[in-house]
């Protein structure tokens, strides 16, 4: 994984509107134009416009949203760099899903984890909550509705910590089989790479590089 930043295509916020339109959807949008149209509502949904705040801008966006769904814009983030402010949200994004979908199954996995684990992220020893997969959830969606008003570094230092302890977990639960235990160490080593990616988009934000 190569630490020079992404560059991004510079694209107008009107240029989200447009994107909607049955003459320029989405998915028929060039590669280039997909992905700055992925880097502009990243940047509008974390950091509003110009890092200040338009209320017009961040409203355009939320009918975009409510229209097409966060889905629609999670498929455009998937095609970003791994550190990088979409790329970033996608992994966000995902890891919301896969704690809605299951939240048991994730809950005994954490545990799992956690109780395998010798050492665990800084960002974990002394916190004021434990990692949990429902309180990362919780921030994951203030992040992914727009205006989020805290520091993101500490955010992606909390989603790159339960990656890391869900890969853990996976690594300790019990399987059937031959197979299973294949496909299960290979769901471990997926959570694993999630977790050092959003540690790296933890630390270029922390540098004011995460674009």
């Amino acid at each position: 994984m190569t630490d020079r930043p992404h560059k991004p295509v510079s694209m107008a916020p009107w240029r989200l509107e447009a994107s909607g339109s049955e003459e320029d959807a989405i998915w028929r949008l060039h590669p280039e134009r997909r992905l700055a149209i992925a880097h502009d509502t990243a940047q509008l949904l974390v950091r509003g416009v110009d890092g200040g705040n338009s209320s017009d801008t961040l409203e355009r966006l939320n009918t975009f949203v409510d229209r097409e769904g966060v889905d629609t814009l999670a498929e455009l983030w998937a095609g970003a760099d791994s550190v990088s402010l979409p790329g970033a949200l996608w992994r966000l994004f995902r890891i919301r899903e896969q704690v809605r979908s299951r939240p048991d199954v994730i809950g005994e996995v954490v545990q799992r984890g956690l109780d395998a684990l010798d050492t665990i992220d800084p960002v974990v020893v002394g916190a004021e909550e434990p990692v949990t997969a429902s309180g990362v959830g919780e921030i994951i969606d203030q992040v992914l509705r727009g205006g989020f008003s805290g520091n993101l570094a500490p955010a992606l230092e909390r989603a790159s910590a339960l990656a890391r302890v869900i890969a853990a977990g996976l690594l300790h639960w019990p399987s059937a089989d031959e197979h299973s235990e294949h496909e299960v160490a290979l769901r471990s080593l997926s959570w694993g790479v999630v977790a050092t990616e959003l540690a790296d988009c933890a630390k270029r934000e922390k540098n004011g590089q995460l674009r």
